[in-house]
């Protein structure tokens, strides 16, 4: 059967959405909506679709998906109305600011009968399929331990220096939930979807001291506990001058590492003098993403691998990181959520 989707948002996002959607035969975008008409006027074009700036023309139209691309604030509401209006729903991540708002998602989404999906495309990408793979044919044994780090570089920043606000909505945190949400929260789904159920999070977080005149750039570093026992270390910010991201998983019986999404997957044996090249997958990982919301939708699997509950949990390690900051203590985890107080679970706070 055709799906057809509608586009919720006509940002940056809903171009690679575009890209994605061509890439998979059975779908097509048939309307977008964007409050901006000149945006969704730009999108639809590109689709080969109607333009909308009346939600409720779109929720009305003749299409059974929807791809919601908008600032995170928007989330939890947008989801309530499409689900209310019978369309399953592949929303960006992150889910939401806080875990009541993820878990309203859930609940209204299961009672309209609708899928949802959450989009951690990253574990999607070639290169971390590669690697999830290897891990579940046993090639390392046990995965015990790891390190998943987003460090990007940075320019030297003079004290009092302009912070170069561009106005953009991730910029605001209330907006985009902060480093640790808005980026960083690909690098916890992709290390819960290897080691699988949190038990605790130790973190601190550095950054914006002044030190000779210059400030220094902003770094969060934390320590996951997992059921297993596997502890794995996970780093956010930017260094000067260094780009110092790169991703390891070390098991019972060998290793596997890589610096990019794209490169091939580096296999550590300790009876070989160097390392075994394994080929990335080659893939587009937005329609792999499409595909398994897809599979839920025609109820070959039960729920799409980015499930609710998937996009709940990282929401949760997220704000296990900022707790952990802001206590200087460990925040232990019950079922795969931390144990936070009131105010990080349905209420704003200041990230």
């Amino acid at each position: 059967m055709e799906h057809k989707i509608g586009l919720i948002g006509c940002g940056n996002i809903a171009g690679t959405w575009i890209k994605a959607v061509e890439a998979q035969p059975d779908s097509r975008i048939t309307v977008a909506f964007d409050l901006n008409g000149e945006a969704a006027e730009t999108r639809a074009a590109e689709a080969g679709a109607t333009a909308v700036t009346d939600l409720d023309e779109l929720l009305g139209a003749d299409i059974d998906i929807v791809v919601i691309g908008t600032p995170t604030p928007s989330h939890p509401e947008l989801v309530r109305r499409a689900a209310e209006a019978g369309k399953h729903v592949m929303c960006e991540k992150p889910m939401a600011l806080n875990l009541q708002q993820c878990q309203e998602m859930i609940d209204v989404c299961a009672t309209a009968a609708v899928k949802l999906a959450i989009g951690h495309t990253i574990r999607f990408f070639g290169t971390f399929r590669t690697v999830r793979r290897l891990v579940a044919e046993g090639v390392i044994g046990t995965p015990v331990s790891g390190s998943f780090d987003r460090t990007n570089a940075a320019k030297p920043r003079r004290a009092g220096e302009d912070a170069r606000w561009t106005g953009h909505w991730r910029e605001d945190p209330r907006n985009s939930g902060g480093s640790v949400l808005e980026g960083f929260i690909h690098e916890l789904d992709c290390t819960r979807s290897v080691f699988g159920t949190v038990a605790g999070v130790s973190a601190d977080i550095a950054g914006g001291r002044e030190y000779d005149g210059y400030l220094s750039p902003q770094t969060v570093q934390g320590l996951i506990r997992f059921k297993s026992g596997a502890l794995v270390t996970a780093r956010t910010g930017s260094a000067v001058g260094v780009p110092s991201r790169g991703y390891w998983v070390g098991g019972t019986e060998a290793g596997l590492r890589f610096d990019r999404w794209g490169q091939p997957v580096l296999l550590y044996r300790p009876e070989q003098e160097g390392p075994e090249e394994v080929a990335a997958e080659v893939n587009n990982p937005y329609t792999v993403e499409l595909e398994d919301l897809l599979a839920a939708v025609h109820g070959d699997i039960d729920e799409p691998e980015n499930s609710g509950r998937n996009g709940l949990e990282n929401v949760g390690l997220g704000l296990a990181f900022y707790r952990s900051c802001e206590t200087g203590t460990r925040v232990p985890f019950t079922d795969g959520l931390p144990d936070l107080p009131m105010s990080y679970q349905n209420t704003e706070f200041n990230f």
